[in-house]
């Protein structure tokens, strides 16, 4: 961004602003149901903001862009066949739990074995990387099977989000395109 040529014009302009400027913008635009105000210097501000902020995941402004892309796929393929939620049940998963670091062998995992509910939810709560890992690698497999895999038909593209819930685990929201041209009654009878 300091690359740009308009870069310096910029700066320039946003080095006169004080801390006063930009609590008393804030405070308007939230009042107000647009983020156009009348000072250039802020609205300056608020561009280069945007700009960053598309960069930086889970962001506002990185949400909005993945809306742009959704968009242009909808414009180019049509409206997706599918709309998926993929949750990973963490707290229940033995794999899970290989991943946080419990010694465990998953060729035989029995219910002796395993922690009880409450262990589990703290291990896997204590583990975040390690769980997001598992999440990664859950996902990663279903869609290679179930979506590349060709078990719902041919697919022509998919677009999925990872969101974490108030619990702190991940999931995923997933639209998929497929090669058919089946009504979604059609679609349900061959699923």
């Amino acid at each position: 961004m300091t690359s740009r040529p308009y870069f310096q014009q910029s700066a320039q302009l946003l080095e006169t602003l004080s801390s006063e400027d930009v609590a008393t913008a804030l405070l308007n635009i939230s009042k107000a149901s647009h983020s156009k105000v009348s000072d250039e210097r802020i609205n300056t501000l608020m561009k280069h903001i945007k700009v960053v902020g598309g960069h930086v995941m889970g962001s506002a402004h990185s949400r909005s862009a993945l809306r742009t892309k959704i968009h242009s796929l909808c414009f180019n393929l049509g409206l997706p066949s599918l709309f998926v939620t993929i949750n990973p049940a963490d707290t229940h998963s033995p794999v899970a739990l290989y991943f946080a670091g419990v010694d465990l062998d998953l060729d035989r995992v029995l219910p002796e074995v395993l922690r009880t509910s409450y262990e589990r939810a703290q291990i896997i709560a204590t583990h975040p990387v390690a769980t997001a890992k598992f999440s990664n690698c859950l996902i990663k497999s279903i869609l290679k099977c179930l979506v590349l895999g060709g078990v719902l038909g041919p697919t022509k593209a998919y677009f999925g989000t990872v969101e974490s819930q108030g619990r702190g685990s991940l999931h995923l929201h997933l639209l998929i395109w497929l090669k058919h041209e089946y009504t979604p009654a059609q679609l349900k009878e061959n699923i």
